[in-house]
């Protein structure tokens, strides 16, 4: 049974994915979208983007996968309540 490419690229994808999280830790945590980029051999994750639409403008032209970051952790809103008086 032949898998198709797309489903290929994202296996593979996925695996590098998970790899490489060590090696983008600095901003693994910040950003809910990550890139990995077909042209350096690997295709290290950066996990830099706020949004899907800025992932997949820094990938247009060159190649690559918008991934959701499966490390990211928003952080917490401080509190709108007012104390008691």
């Amino acid at each position: 049974m032949r898998l198709p490419v797309s489903a290929v690229t994202l296996l593979v994808a996925a695996a590098l994915f998970g790899e490489n999280l060590a090696a983008s830790a600095r901003s693994a945590n910040y950003y809910p979208w990550c890139t990995i980029y077909y042209k350096d051999s690997g295709g290290t994750p950066r996990c830099n983007f706020a949004t899907h639409e800025q992932c997949v403008a820094s990938i247009s032209g060159i190649g690559g996968l918008c991934v959701q970051n499966s490390q990211y952790r928003p952080r917490a809103q401080p509190s709108t309540r007012r104390p008691r008086s």
